[in-house]
């Protein structure tokens, strides 16, 4: 190298390890430390998702508190389009409480109830003259009820029925809280009061739910994709990256598509309160199979 220049031999110096083959067994110590650092999937400084049973613990405990807050005047703040005033709302929660105990137990005959909001009507004519602060205490011990019932469950991935789905338990804890979430925006949106925000460790949560329940939403709604794949990128404390089949029992092809999104936006999609085209989302590749996906992951919301 002496007759190069100082600048060629840093560049020759650089360029070397490109024409060197490397040790062989150097990619799998490379992935071994790689994966023994850090869970594949999410970045180092990620938040852990929590358990799904205290996903819905913590979000009955923040219900409850906000309906704790509520004044007289703002029980009758219209706060969603089928179920009608906040009170009414609340009343719709007793009621999907009431259903889920019979559900777990496995003893007890459930009517078809495929709908979800007519499930519940019954309850909320029921208690339209109750005072609605009883009406929330109602609620409040039916969640808990229910949480109590599922900590006694031994195999949280045993099947259950849910109006028109059959999943398992721990599908059931991750519905229902997405389902306590959406309406406590309800409650904040129709009072004016600042949006609920759920901690990281229940974000992560639900983004790993989700993500791993598109196969399952796009079979409900008869639009599996055999054989494709979609990698979907959530951004954020809560993210991480995903390969995802988008159809039920497929192994994981490679990706035609990637949907980069907000973690948490991502979610209020699935639980419906942000519509696909209002999510901040990227996506390259196949476009249409990228629509396909963020237009389906609501599929399983039931509110």
């Amino acid at each position: 190298m002496t007759d190069m220049s100082p600048d060629d031999e840093i560049i020759a110096l650089l360029a070397e390890p490109a024409v060197i083959d490397p040790p062989s067994a150097l990619r799998a110590r490379t992935l071994a430390r790689a994966t023994s650092g850090r869970r594949p999937g999410r970045p180092v400084d990620a938040a852990r998702p929590c358990d799904p049973l205290a996903a819905f613990d913590r979000t009955v405990a923040d219900l409850d508190g906000l309906l704790r807050s509520l004044t007289g005047p703002e029980w009758d703040a219209p706060a969603h389009a089928e179920h009608g005033r906040v009170r009414d709302l609340v009343a719709h929660l007793a009621g999907v409480e009431r259903l889920v105990l019979r559900w777990l137990d496995p003893h007890d005959t459930v009517p078809d109830l495929p709908d979800h909001v007519v499930a519940t009507r019954s309850v909320v004519a029921e208690l339209a003259g109750t005072d609605p602060r009883d009406v929330a205490r109602q609620w409040h011990e039916g969640a808990r009820a229910v949480a109590d019932a599922i900590a006694t469950v031994g195999d949280r991935g045993r099947m259950v029925a849910f109006h028109d789905l059959t999943i398992s338990v721990n599908q059931l804890l991750v519905t229902r809280t997405g389902e306590l979430w959406a309406h406590a925006i309800d409650i904040c949106q129709a009072t004016g009061r600042p949006l609920p925000q759920l901690d990281m460790e229940r974000m992560a949560m639900l983004c790993d739910e989700l993500v791993a329940a598109v196969p399952l939403a796009l079979a409900y709604r008869g639009s599996s994709v055999p054989g494709r794949a979609a990698r979907v990128v959530l951004t954020g404390p809560a993210g991480g990256a995903f390969t995802v089949p988008l159809a039920l029992e497929h192994k994981v092809a490679d990706p035609e598509v990637i949907i980069v999104a907000d973690a948490v936006g991502f979610c209020q999609v699935a639980v419906r309160r942000l519509r696909p085209d209002q999510l901040d989302a990227a996506i390259e590749g196949d476009l249409a199979l990228g629509d396909l996906v963020l237009t389906s992951i609501d599929a399983l919301a039931r509110d």
